[in-house]
């Protein structure tokens, strides 16, 4: 302990020896589904998916991906919004065997393609939306790219055929073909995929998360299926204080972080489906529906950056918004000011806790603690 004389100035209750447990990253739900088989995980436009529907779903991916040419080493990309195709693909190509690659929809097509042939990915998982799959058809014959499956919004919600009309201006006609497969085709099988032994999870990749760095081309952060799942297990030593404030298979949280960034991935998904809570998934951050979200809905987590909770503070009718059912938030991305930390813990009686970290980190880093002197 003498080589360590920086401990005697953490704040009471900081476990920086915390055992972080590692596995491989689909364990992660397949704990879950055990614990809460009927709960809901995901909450989207109206439609609730169970977990045990989403294991099920997940291994119709793994199948119909499989059949593509998935499996061990190969990479598919994920370029989609906060949709519950990119929950059920994720886990669909980590139990194919593949390696995830994070495509950003803020990305210009040149780095898309640089991405595409950096990462090796031969195929990519999108949504038939005109701000989407014309730019990764354009990159199907210019790159190593083979083929695309392609979603729709509208399929995985309450009312597909509602909300297909009226997002009908945002979508793109394509054809089916070899190079076009639909998602409806993909999961159309009876989920039974060839397993992979992953090996050991701190060597087994799972994710090239692409970051942008300060020098060239975006450079792609080998992230293990320990890293991630370690990084899950830090999250859970932070909030699993005494007392305890997340209570496993009994929190909601709203998702409104876009999930192909690593902050939200970690923070919001793997963790939410860790400790078995309900994501209300937003395809974006819109203040009025995050507040009528955590007021209606009894949202508990909040994960998110310094200027929604700004924007939050400054809506005119921020007083008519119950905010009390809030448990954790959380802070990243960029420096939280701590006017507005105040600001915020006053108004919804919870506290807001900032964190910092990387890509390369998982996003984990260093957490400001939840019972000491923020300095």
């Amino acid at each position: 302990m003498s080589e360590l004389p920086w401990i005697k100035s953490y704040p009471a209750g900081v476990r920086w020896d915390a055992e972080l447990p590692t596995m491989p990253v689909p364990q992660i739900l397949a704990n879950a589904v055990e614990r809460w088989p009927d709960q809901a995980v995901i909450d989207f436009m109206g439609r609730k998916i169970s977990y045990r529907e989403l294991d099920q779903l997940s291994d119709r991916a793994a199948a119909g991906l499989q059949k593509l040419g998935v499996g061990l080493g190969v990479h598919v990309g994920l370029y989609l919004p906060n949709t519950p195709h990119y929950i059920v693909c994720f886990f669909g190509v980590l139990k194919a065997g593949g390696v995830v690659v994070n495509y950003s929809p803020l990305d210009a097509e040149k780095v898309l393609a640089h991405k595409v042939e950096d990462s090796e990915t031969d195929i990519i998982v999108t949504l038939d939306l005109q701000a989407m799959l014309p730019q990764m058809e354009r990159l199907l014959g210019t790159t190593r790219l083979r083929a695309l499956v392609v979603g729709n919004v509208a399929e995985m919600t309450a009312a597909p055929q509602a909300v297909q009309q009226q997002m009908r201006s945002q979508v793109v006609d394509f054809a089916a073909d070899e190079k076009h497969v639909r998602f409806a085709e993909l999961i159309a099988n009876d989920g039974r995929y060839t397993r992979h032994a992953i090996g050991d999870p701190n060597t087994a990749l799972a994710v090239l998360q692409y970051t942008g760095g300060t020098t060239g081309e975006p450079k792609g952060a080998m992230l293990t299926h320990g890293n991630l799942s370690s990084a899950c297990s830090q999250v859970w030593a932070i909030v699993d204080s005494t007392p305890r404030v997340l209570e496993p298979g009994q929190e909601r949280m709203l998702v409104v972080l876009p999930l192909f960034h690593i902050y939200a991935l970690t923070g919001c998904m793997l963790f939410g489906v860790l400790i078995g809570a309900e994501l209300v998934l937003h395809l974006r951050f819109d203040l009025d529906a995050a507040l009528r979200e955590i007021s209606g809905k009894r949202i508990s987590v909040f994960p998110g950056v310094p200027t929604m909770y700004t924007a939050m503070l400054q809506h005119p009718d921020l007083a008519k918004f119950d905010l009390r059912s809030l448990k954790h938030c959380g802070s990243g991305g960029a420096p939280l000011p701590l006017e507005v930390q105040q600001q915020f813990q006053r108004v919804s009686g919870c506290q807001l806790n900032e964190g910092w970290g990387m890509t390369e980190t998982s996003p984990t880093g260093t957490f400001t603690p939840r019972h000491g002197i923020r300095k």
